[in-house]
């Protein structure tokens, strides 16, 4: 068989695979339809790590499945699937991104997919974290989302562009403007790829509405179909209840972003708790407010209060997403900010889930 020959057998069983996917997505409810119990809960699903296995990554879906979850967010790196130049993608990573999302529409999980960290020929770095402002960076955003949008249309449910870019740690610079240009350009390319697949701002770390609101201003107003925000607690160990001190540090800080997406005009726009979660660990003597952690049992009821409190009060926030999937440890004192265990068991916050979600 020629090259020719083979390229073509691949791009069939790519479409065949495609179109089997997108059979199994009708059934989903649109990510443009809110819930009308709310929300609807996700896990962060680390697919495309190389440190799973396929048999890994099975069980960890079927038993988010098993237990309530209805969505995973899956983060996906545009340096590892185009490492080289604009338009080609790398068959290994292609293969990692195709693996992962199949995986969770099988199950009828559904994908909400990040694309972030851009390649050396996109930003002129070695850091994938940098952020692309070149024309032929931002050209090249575009080109990747439009492509990818068109591949997975009908499968990939919604799309978030980066991931808390108002942290110097995940967007050097964290510069409002720059990820608003940025923004505009994954947002056309996205929709171009397929109009109807929502776009998701990408989440800034906590209720950051300061940051938010400067980003509207330089552009990003519009340039998104649903909000999304990371409304950790400041301080690790405390209960999302505890009311707004006026700082992005508290869950219920979330009216000062609904009004900033007002003011830009967005207002009639969803939200989505794209992370939130507290760790399971021993907190240390003299302990910083991020090393501070909860008891298995303070994690399962901060996470039904968190339910409870979208309900009751945020009906805008349709979707959120619990951080992560994988326990750190067998040590059920240390799990950290997992909710699967290597043998399939399950941290008491996930048992307890469907009766959270049902009451």
């Amino acid at each position: 068989m020629t090259s020719k020959s083979i390229r073509w057998v691949a791009r069939t069983v790519v479409a065949t695979m495609i179109a089997a996917l997108i059979a199994t997505m009708m059934a989903f409810t649109p990510a443009s339809a809110a819930s009308s119990v709310g929300p609807v809960f996700g896990v962060q699903f680390h697919g495309t790590w190389s440190n799973y296995t396929d048999a890994e990554r099975a069980m960890v879906l079927d038993t988010l499945k098993a237990n309530g979850v209805e969505s995973v967010r899956i983060d996906i790196s545009w340096r590892m699937l185009e490492p080289d130049k604009s338009g080609t993608f790398s068959s290994w990573g292609l293969a990692q991104v195709d693996n992962a999302i199949r995986m969770a529409a099988e199950r009828g999980l559904k994908p909400l997919v990040t694309l972030w960290m851009a390649p050396k020929w996109a930003n002129g770095s070695n850091d994938e974290r940098v952020p692309v402002t070149s024309a032929k960076g931002l050209k090249g955003l575009k080109s990747v989302s439009q492509r990818l949008a068109a591949r997975y249309a009908g499968v990939v449910d919604a799309w978030e562009f980066w991931n808390e870019p108002n942290d110097n740690n995940f967007m050097r610079g964290a510069d409002p403007k720059v990820y608003a240009k940025m923004l505009q350009y994954a947002y056309a390319g996205f929709k171009a790829g397929h109009a109807a697949t929502p776009v998701v701002f990408g989440g800034p770390s906590y209720v950051d509405d300061v940051w938010v609101g400067k980003a509207l201003a330089a552009g990003a107003r519009g340039k998104y179909d649903i909000m999304s925000v990371h409304p950790y607690m400041g301080v690790f160990d405390e209960s999302p209840l505890l009311p707004d001190n006026g700082t992005m540090w508290r869950m219920n800080h979330l009216p000062a972003l609904l009004a900033v997406m007002s003011k830009y005009g967005d207002g009639g726009k969803q939200v989505w708790f794209t992370e939130f979660g507290w760790r399971v660990n021993p907190t240390p003597a003299n302990a910083a407010n991020w090393e501070r952690g909860v008891t298995p049992q303070q994690q399962a009821e901060y996470l039904a209060q968190t339910i409870d409190l979208v309900r009751s009060t945020y009906p805008q926030v349709t979707r959120v997403y619990w951080y992560d999937d994988r326990v750190d440890s067998t040590d059920p004192a240390n799990t950290g900010w997992g909710m699967v265990y290597p043998d399939g068991s399950v941290v008491p916050a996930l048992a307890g889930l469907r009766s959270v979600l049902e009451g």
